[in-house]
């Protein structure tokens, strides 16, 4: 749903991107900051302070938004830092959401979480591989889930939170692939 507010978004991290750009700072270090954001959101699941939590995963996730931004600008987009940029991203919400499942001793949505996270960001993946795009204009990409996750850590609802991001990632599943068949029928394939 985030993903259909990207050019509106899109305007202010550019701005940000330029300045950053002009200071030297790479995608990939931004990259970094992110991965150490979501770092300290899990120590402040661990020490039982979801709040803090909540305040480190938006941080994390302004760094995400930032980290395209900036390569786009250096226009140093390259292979290599998309590579880490995706990879960074699957680590950063599965060790999250493992968290988040021992902050509220729910260790089976956590599970649950992660894996219809990951299938999801890999349903969109297999199908940008295969030529079909539209997917990421879904239900619950994450950004979707990244701001539960702060929400629901905010208000201290965590386990209800896993839950509710689990069930909205599964639907996100199907509705991923049922855009997937339709567009390759269209395609005649």
């Amino acid at each position: 749903m985030l993903e259909r507010l990207r050019g509106i978004s899109s305007k202010l991290f550019d701005g940000l991107a330029d300045i950053a750009v002009r200071m030297g700072i790479s995608a990939n270090l931004i990259t970094m900051l992110g991965f150490i954001s979501f770092l300290i959101s899990i120590l402040s699941l661990y020490f039982r302070k979801s709040l803090l939590a909540s305040l480190f995963i938006l941080l994390g996730g302004f760094f995400d938004m930032m980290d395209g931004s900036v390569a786009r600008k250096s226009r140093n987009s390259g292979a290599k830092g998309a590579f880490i940029d995706s990879v960074v991203d699957r680590v950063e919400e599965g060790l999250l959401f493992l968290f988040m499942g021992i902050y509220s001793r729910e260790l089976l949505w956590a599970a649950l979480t992660i894996h219809s996270s990951m299938l999801t960001s890999y349903i969109r993946s297999r199908s940008e591989s295969l030529g079909v795009r539209g997917t990421e204009f879904s239900l619950t990409g994450r950004g979707e889930r990244l701001l539960l996750s702060a929400f629901f850590c905010a208000i201290d609802k965590v386990d209800l939170g896993l839950i509710i991001i689990s069930i909205l990632s599964y639907l996100t599943c199907i509705e991923r692939s049922y855009i997937f068949f339709r567009e390759i029928g269209k395609k005649g394939s």
